[in-house]
């Protein structure tokens, strides 16, 4: 197959266009990331603190689970650990005035840090009842309710961070050498509000898939929020 048939092909495909006497990829608008916030524990939940399409900034509290029973559990943790350290010292000025052998000195620092390692555990108990956000981003999706009861690792929130946007291109290897990595890009976007911007090519698939092309990702910013994912997009090769 020759060069022109080739091209003529990949047009027909859908995989690239003619945009003002220049190639063009086209390509879907992804988030730069997107994650699931699920419930660390069993539990239910006694307060929502955020809504959909709510800004979130990384670990801020999106939720609040049932956990009186772990707070009482570290408070006695707490009160332990207290009689502890005053135990410890006082063990220490006895060893240190020979007045106890120095295994009942060892046997009241490691009652100590027992009595530690009992107080980070139910205080890291009390810690998983409060959901908090693991990056900055948009709540796009909530998938639950205060008053209901949640499992381990069920989803409750689904988070977008959209601050940057991926263009991803499905190409034809013979394109490949147009776009390398590092390359400044122009990127058309379809919605007409949105305009254009200037991208950068941060990914070339190693891989080709069962098809043969090849996984292309262009990232834009996007610190005004102009460009919506899922929307399509068209990546101009440079001239």
């Amino acid at each position: 197959m020759g060069p022109s048939i080739r091209f003529l092909s990949l047009l027909l495909s859908g995989q690239v266009a003619l945009f003002a006497g220049g190639l063009a990829l086209e390509g879907q608008v992804l988030p730069y990331r997107q994650v699931e916030v699920s419930a660390p524990v069993s539990s239910r939940i006694v307060d929502m603190r955020v809504k959909e399409g709510e800004t979130v900034k990384a670990s801020q509290p999106l939720a609040l689970l049932y956990g009186k029973l772990e707070e009482l559990e570290m408070q006695r943790a707490k009160a332990l650990l207290e009689r502890r350290e005053f135990e410890a010292k006082g063990a220490k000025r006895l060893y240190d005035s020979k007045i106890i052998p120095e295994a009942r000195a060892l046997e009241s620092r490691i009652d100590l840090e027992l009595a530690r390692l009992q107080y980070e555990t139910a205080a890291e108990q009390v810690r998983l009842r409060t959901i908090v956000a693991p990056m900055d981003g948009i709540v796009v999706e909530r998938y639950r309710d205060e008053g209901e009861a949640v499992s381990g690792a069920q989803p409750m929130f689904r988070l977008m961070d959209l601050s940057r946007v991926v263009v991803q291109c499905a190409v034809s290897p013979s394109l490949l050498s147009a776009f390398p990595p590092g390359q400044k890009v122009k990127v058309l976007f379809t919605e007409p509000a949105a305009g254009s911007a200037e991208g950068e090519v941060t990914l070339v698939d190693p891989c080709a898939d069962a098809s043969g092309r090849v996984r292309v990702r262009v990232v834009v910013p996007n610190p005004e929020g102009r460009f919506r994912a899922g929307l399509k997009a068209k990546v101009l090769a440079p001239e």
